[in-house]
This record gives C-alpha cells, structure tokens and sequence, in this order.
C-alpha cells in the first residue's frame, strides 16, 4: 500500500522506510500497524525536515510536543521507537535518538457505551446489513474491523448452538458464541464474506464506522463498550470479558467497563456483613449465634474456648 506522504518525503526516508516495512511485514505486525505508523514516520520526516540519519532528540520531542491529544502522543511515540529501534538494529545509525526522548504516559479514559435507545434504533433499521452489524456489534463485542473481514466459514457448530471465529489484532483468533437470534440471521447469509465489498472483497472498516454511525448515533466501538458492560454486570467476572473482547491486559478491559452506583450497593453490602461478622471482633458473639439457633451447650462450650484463649 502507497502512502501519499510518502511521496512527500525525500529519497533519504524513502531509502529507510522501505526496508523497514519489510522487516515489519517479516515480523508479523499486521497492515494496519504498517501502515499507520508508516503514516506517522512520513510526517516526522516532513514536520522536522530532518534526515533520518542526523535527526535528534530534540527534534522529536518537538514534534511530540507539537499539540496534539496525549494518546496520539504515545502512538508517534511508538512509531518512532519502532523506527530508530530498527534503524539501529539494521546498523543505519550507530544510535537511537529515542533512548533519551521521555516516555509518554498512557491516558485511560472511560468512555461510555451506546445506550439501549441506540441499539433499538439499529436493529429497527429499513436496511438488512445495517441491522446485521448493530446486532453483531451488540451481541459478540467485536471490533469495526474484526466485524468487516467476518466471512461465513468462520462460523463453526459447537456443543451448545453455534460460534464464530474472530480474527482479532495482532493475528489473535478468539471464539465468540452466538445468539439464537445472531445465527438465525447469519443462516440466511450467503457463503462468502458477511458484509461483502466491491471486487469480491469484503466492506472497508470505515465503512462500518460510517454506516453505524448514521444507523444510530454512536460509533461501533461504544456497541463494543456496551457488550462489556453488560457482560460483566451478567458474570461480574472481569477475565471472561476480557476473553471475549480480545485484550492482552486486564488494565485494557477495565476501561470498557462502566460502572454505576447500583453496581457499587453489594459491595458495600458484603462489606458491612464482613465487619459485623468476620473483620471486626464482636462485643456479644453468642448473641449471633443464637440468633441462628444454636444450642445454648454449644454457645457456652464456645464462649469457655474464647475465655480460655484470652
């Protein structure tokens, strides 16, 4: 894929970039990868007007400094630690400019999924593919681009109905289980891929982005926020949604999950029950003892055991 930065920058980064998206390619980093950061060495080139070799520091943490979101400073910052990495490793310079360039700190934000309100007005849409993607979004958690690259031999049976294998980043499958309503829909659908493009391909994740959106309001990663928070408020078990969305970290899951005060009412609850009953010794032990009706011979043995021990 050509980039039309590229053509932007002089022979010098030309000279560099093209060998270092093969040694990506050989190591596995997906298209995207490739080509977003691809994208952002293009523009450090032009932004600094620096040449690859005598590029400093100082000149990156310039152009890291340049205004733009924290999390879009950590993503520059990670092209260009990928880039000088390998440019030092493949022994274009004898240095790394990024050794001493700051770490950006990760910026975690809570971002809140779409509403049930949004889901309905999806699912109620005069379009079938649209009321397809909704429904997948809502009901298996996947990402834009994992939903535009699902085909139908991807759909395979299991002990308990039918599930479908997701190709997640980094060349990550997960099996996610579907609806009754999911398969009773993806039956229908003609061998190949699920949301077919042009030239027998399949439809662009943008695509996907852009139809939702106007379907519904909200951006397909909130339908995938809002699997999360259902899923743990249906489990309350943090590492089955983080299995089903696909994340390495725990730390990743957390974020996608919105808590309310409701959520919150139990734990108080199992920590008051803990500091009457367990936590906090007990003035009158005998008296919940009682109050469980156990015999008085039993109350007393303990109440001779707890005298005896103090």
């Amino acid at each position: 894929m050509r980039i039309p930065a590229f053509d932007r920058v002089n022979r010098d980064w030309q000279a560099w970039i093209n060998p270092w998206i093969t040694d990506m390619r050989v190591h596995g980093n997906t298209e995207q990868t490739i080509t977003h950061w691809h994208y952002q060495i293009c523009f450090l080139a032009r932004y600094t007007g620096a040449n690859p070799d005598t590029i400093t520091s100082t000149d990156i943490i310039a152009w890291l400094s340049r205004g733009v979101s924290p999390n879009t400073v950590r993503s520059d910052f990670n092209a260009a630690t990928a880039f000088f990495t390998w440019a030092q490793r493949a022994k274009y310079r004898d240095d790394n400019p990024m050794i001493v360039v700051p770490m950006v700190k990760r910026v975690k934000h809570k971002q809140i999924p779409a509403p049930q309100e949004a889901v309905n007005r999806g699912l109620s849409h005069p379009d079938p593919q649209i009321r397809l993607m909704v429904l997948m979004l809502h009901d298996t958690g996947m990402r834009r681009t994992e939903l535009s690259i699902a085909h139908t031999k991807d759909i395979i049976d299991d002990l308990y109905g039918k599930s479908i294998i997701v190709h997640g980043k980094g060349h990550k499958d997960r099996v996610v289980p579907l609806s009754n309503q999911l398969i009773a829909l993806l039956d229908a659908v003609p061998d190949g891929y699920i949301f077919p493009g042009e030239a027998q391909g399949h439809i662009c994740a943008d695509t996907v982005y852009r139809w939702v959106k106007e379907a519904t309001g909200y951006p397909p990663h909130a339908f995938r926020r809002k699997f999360a928070t259902d899923m743990w408020r249906a489990t309350h078990d943090p590492l089955k949604v983080k299995e089903f969305l696909g994340h390495e970290s725990l730390d990743t899951t957390q974020a996608y999950i919105q808590t309310s005060i409701n959520d919150l009412y139990p734990a108080i609850s199992a920590l008051t029950n803990y500091r009457q009953h367990e936590g906090i010794p007990m003035k009158h032990p005998e008296r919940l003892l009682q109050a469980y009706n156990v015999p008085d011979v039993v109350i007393q043995l303990f109440a001779d055991a707890i005298a005896t021990r103090n």
